[in-house]
């Protein structure tokens, strides 16, 4: 009943949530994050915030993302590369160390962050 109402309400909303998974899907795909084709769109949404906060952490600390991709043969600083996820790691997991790997990049931020 409800999504019946919600339909009526906005017609367009599956397209416009199709729209926004495929934009985060390339822009996550386009800054190296490593997707296995399961998150939900919620999970897509919490890794692009992460990301999001990882680069403009790098980008206050005078780091270039395009120089320090993931896919970058030699970074500038192997501390501005966006940590890679590992095999099968769920995405909660991985928004933590994006955001534990900003965190150590601020001024005081915590020791260790990038390790683990």
């Amino acid at each position: 009943m409800q999504g019946e109402i919600a339909a009526t309400l906005n017609p367009h909303r599956a397209e416009q949530q199709a729209r926004a998974r495929e934009h985060n899907l390339a822009i996550l795909a386009q800054r190296g994050v490593r997707l296995f084709g399961d998150e939900t769109d919620e999970e897509l949404a919490e890794l692009w915030s992460a990301v999001d906060r990882f680069e403009s952490v790098v980008e206050a600390r005078g780091g270039d993302t395009l120089t320090n991709a993931p896919d970058s043969f030699e970074p500038d600083n192997p501390d501005f590369v966006l940590p890679d996820r590992m095999a099968r790691e769920p995405v909660g997991p991985y928004v933590r160390r994006i955001l534990l790997a900003a965190e150590g990049l601020l001024p005081g931020g915590a020791e260790g962050a990038r390790e683990g």
